[in-house]
């Protein structure tokens, strides 16, 4: 990105808990601090569904592995992650995939043109800000085609399915 002509590149593999072999590639410019971190399975699986009951705080630290392949959605928000081609792994918690949406949320706020638009963006501010406190009960949801996701967390709160493939 800044033009030095060295790159730190760091492999390392894993396993995850119901995701299984993992390969993480960490690129970092010792001069401008550039970094990137891509998050590739070396397994693939049957396309399930994973669903999530979040009933209060302690809820919001369950781990979240999303595939760059896998669509996360809160339908009681009205939110989703959809996969793509610039589509991001990630490893966060609950809390991390409610402050992801807060954060796009803002960012239509800052664009909303009418006042219905604004309305409505403040309103679903509202609602992620309370779901981040524990007072709004709601399903976290990830469906994934090559079975590569996973929520690590209560398992009388988790709901796991396998699913026919649909193509991302």
């Amino acid at each position: 990105m800044c033009g030095t002509e060295s790159l730190r590149v760091v492999e390392s593999e894993y396993i995850a808990p119901l995701v299984g072999r993992l390969l993480t590639i960490t690129l970092r410019c010792e001069k401008c601090g550039y970094r990137d971190v891509s998050i590739y399975n070396l397994e693939l699986h049957e396309p399930t569904k994973v669903t999530f009951k979040v009933e209060n705080v302690d809820d919001l630290n369950a781990k979240v592995i999303r595939s760059s392949t896998a669509k996360v959605s809160i339908p009681e928000l009205g939110a989703e992650i959809k996969p793509g081609i610039k589509a991001e792994s990630f490893v966060t918690n609950v809390e991390g995939i409610l402050q992801r949406i807060l954060d796009i949320a803002e960012l239509l706020l800052g664009w909303s043109e009418t006042d219905e638009a604004r309305r409505r963006a403040e309103e679903a501010i509202e609602n992620i800000k309370k779901a981040m406190q524990g007072k709004i009960v709601f399903h976290l949801i990830i469906e994934d085609p090559y079975g590569n996701s996973a929520i690590i967390g209560d398992q009388k709160k988790l709901i796991v399915e396998k699913i026919k493939s649909t193509e991302p």
